[in-house]
């Protein structure tokens, strides 16, 4: 059920006798009716009215906006200066950077050839940095390029340095036989020759015996020993070094024997023992050191004769003993005085039937 709509309400009919002296004067009112309110309305808008009921005039305030800020010049900055290239602790490009070698391989690192291909252009533009050497490419340098090679651990030297030349001269007693001794020393570079000659009242010469050969960092290499003693022919002992197996010929027998190193024969062995006891291992000699080697004779056989040291007795002298292996074997004792360069001052041999022949320095010079 629709709403009942309101009736519209409609004006009450005027008569038109009624309008006719009456509508100009409504009209007039109306008209000055809307005229004052537009008059009103202006002067509301030009003359507001105070809180106060007082009228009072109207006050522009005119706030000044601020002005527009003016962008500064930016001044452009300065060149920043080119870094410095560090020389000591700058890496090089990872490219350019040499690759790490094996420890294992001693040798330098070989120079770029002419067919390697160009480095990219924004390497080669890029700013030159020196670097340091990798520390084992230092070590591998090759001489001569001015790097500094890490000095090789002190390693003691064993090569033997044989006296110089000299003469020496003994006092000789051979049980009741007395006389004297006289042995020459001659060094000449890497070459020896040693001559022994034994003299007696009445009798003269009584031996003679020679020794020559090459020096090496052994000590003496002798390549051939002869002796001459009262009654007796020559004999002599080859020392064959360099054809074929070394070995000892004799002229008093046939065969051979195998030469060792450091082997001597009955004359050369008293210049070795000097070479030897100036070169003492550990820096000095101690009681119960030992020095061997083997001793060849004219007689046909090879000993090994090894010198035990039995201390060091008053004056400073160096006593040593070579016991025999064998009852026909020598027994040899020595007095070794470093102020006499090494020389034995006394010597001792004992055969097994005979007397001992005795030998004492009486006195030392250049020769």
């Amino acid at each position: 059920m629709s709403a009942a709509r309101p009736r519209p309400r409609t004006a009450p009919a005027v008569h038109p006798a009624q309008c006719r002296g009456g509508v100009r004067p409504v009209l007039g009112l109306a008209l000055a009716a809307v005229l004052g309110g537009h008059l009103w309305v202006i002067d509301a808008w030009s003359l507001p009215v105070a809180t106060d009921g007082a009228a009072r005039p109207l006050t522009t305030r005119i706030t000044a906006l601020p002005a527009p800020e003016v962008p500064r010049p930016v001044a452009s900055p300065e060149p920043a200066p080119a870094p410095v290239p560090v020389l000591q602790h700058a890496t090089p490009p990872a490219r350019l950077r040499p690759k790490p070698m094996p420890p294992a391989v001693a040798i330098p690192s070989a120079p770029p050839t002419a067919s390697e291909p160009p480095a990219d252009p924004v390497e080669t533009r890029a700013e030159p940095v020196a670097a340091d050497p990798a520390p084992h490419l230092l070590a591998l340098a090759t001489p001569g390029t001015g790097a500094t090679r890490p000095a090789p651990a002190a390693v003691a030297s064993t090569a033997l340095t044989a006296p110089p030349s000299v003469r020496l001269h003994y006092r000789m007693k051979k049980g009741p036989l007395s006389g004297s001794g006289q042995i020459d020393w001659l060094r000449d570079g890497s070459t020896y020759r040693m001559r022994l000659e034994a003299r007696v009242p009445v009798f003269g010469q009584i031996f003679l015996e020679t020794s020559e050969g090459r020096i090496d960092a052994s000590g003496l290499a002798p390549l051939r020993h002869t002796e001459r003693r009262l009654k007796r022919s020559e004999r002599a002992v080859s020392f064959v070094r360099d054809q074929g197996a070394p070995r000892i010929l004799f002229s008093a027998r046939e065969g051979d024997e195998p030469l060792r190193p450091g082997a001597q024969d009955r004359l050369s062995w008293i210049a070795q023992l000097a070479t030897r006891m100036a070169s003492p291992p550990g820096g000095d000699w101690r009681p119960g050191s030992s020095l061997a080697m083997d001793v060849a004779s004219t007689g046909g056989d090879v000993q090994r004769w090894v010198f035990t040291i039995e201390g060091r007795e008053a004056g400073g002298l160096w006593h040593l003993r070579r016991e025999p292996d064998s009852l026909r074997d020598t027994r040899a004792e020595v007095w070794i005085d470093a102020r006499q360069q090494h020389w034995p001052v006394r010597i001792q041999l004992t055969e097994p039937s005979g007397e001992p022949l005795e030998l004492t320095l009486d006195g030392l010079q250049p020769a």
